[in-house]
């Protein structure tokens, strides 16, 4: 029997989720995210892409990009895969700004084809029109994400592929602020800022891996991939 007397030990209660603004359409705040370094976190996402099992076979030549932001990701992939083309899309016109900027710095306007248009709801788009949507740090960014990846599955083809990464929300505060000061540490105050709002707007892995579920898709195909991302690798069908 318990001695009533003995310490109890005190367990932070679940992180909850907290939004953020959907769209970063701010001047200042699209040119700060513009600047950040993101190079290795791209270059990775790349990478992996073109390194996973599901990558055999057909190759996936045209991919959307959910959330492009300042078309960096696009840009990587272009450089990396020469047959590559991408419809990138976001919502936020100054991001798309910027992202024509990087595109003709690249000299790649003949294969990226930029669009402002709403993640979660895309009916302009026909089903089944793209061999692969991509995304990179969307989906913390909407208060209903399901409905973007609800959007993600009508536009691939059959047998087409979902490749998606995210920020994972820690279980505790503590934990934020540690990755906040161990990825961000040396990035403006500001930067630091968007990473903490960002980590506590996450997803934890048990949810997304609900709402993959719920898309009909095994949930084990989201998989934890670093000590802050989630990462999900499925083709249709």
């Amino acid at each position: 029997m318990m001695n009533s007397h003995e310490p109890q030990e005190r367990l932070d209660p679940p992180l909850p989720r907290t939004l953020e603004p959907e769209v970063m359409d701010d001047p200042t705040e699209a040119i700060l995210y513009d600047e950040m370094d993101h190079s290795e976190v791209n270059r990775r996402f790349v990478e992996d892409f073109f390194r996973s099992p599901l990558a055999v076979g057909d190759p996936d030549r045209l991919l959307i990009d959910l959330g492009c932001g300042t078309a960096q990701i696009p840009i990587q992939f272009c450089r990396s895969h020469p047959e590559v083309r991408i419809m990138a899309i976001d919502a936020a016109p100054r991001m798309l700004d910027l992202a024509i900027r990087n595109i003709d710095i690249a000299g790649l306007r003949g294969r990226i084809e930029l669009v402002q248009a709403d993640a979660k709801s895309m009916q302009e788009f026909s089903a089944g029109i793209a061999d692969a949507v991509i995304s990179n740090s969307l989906l913390h960014h909407l208060a209903h994400p399901f409905a973007a990846l609800q959007q993600a599955r009508r536009l691939i083809r059959p047998s087409g592929r979902l490749f998606f990464r995210d920020l994972m929300r820690p279980t505790t505060a503590t934990e934020v602020d540690r990755l906040t000061a161990l990825y961000a540490g040396k990035e403006s105050p500001a930067a630091q800022q968007l990473l903490h709002q960002s980590l506590h707007a996450a997803l934890t892995l048990s949810e997304i891996r609900e709402m993959i579920e719920k898309l009909g898709f095994d949930p084990a195909v989201v998989q934890a991939t670093s000590d802050r991302h989630w990462t999900l690798d499925v083709r249709s069908g």
